[in-house]
C-alpha cells in the first residue's frame, strides 16, 4: 500500500462513473435533438405536399441546394428538388 494516493483508484473509478454519466446524458440529450429535427422534417414535408404556404415550394426548390454542404446529401435530395420544380413547372 501506498503511503501517497491511496485514494486514487476510488477517486478514478468516481471519475470514470461520472464520464459515463456525461456520455448517457449526452446521448439523451442527441436523440432529444434529432427526434425533433425529425418532427421538424415531416412538417415541413407535409406542409410542402399540402402546398399550404404560398412560395415555399418555390423557397424550397431554389435554395435547399445552397443550403446542403455534402454533395451525398446534395445527391440524395436532388430528386425532392427536381419533383418541387416540377410542380412549380406544371403551375405556371
Amino acid at each position: 500500500m501506498s503511503l501517497l494516493g491511496g485514494n486514487d483508484l476510488k477517486e478514478q473509478q468516481k471519475i470514470n462513473e461520472l464520464e459515463l454519466k456525461i456520455n448517457r446524458e449526452k446521448q439523451k440529450l442527441d436523440k432529444k435533438l434529432t427526434r425533433q429535427k425529425i418532427l421538424l422534417g415531416a412538417f415541413l414535408v407535409e406542409t410542402l405536399e399540402k402546398d399550404s404556404v404560398d412560395g415555399l415550394k418555390e423557397y424550397t426548390a431554389d435554395n435547399l441546394l445552397d443550403f446542403l454542404t455534402r454533395q451525398g446529401d446534395k445527391d440524395l435530395m436532388s430528386e425532392v428538388i427536381y419533383n418541387l420544380k416540377k410542380q412549380k413547372n406544371s403551375l405556371d
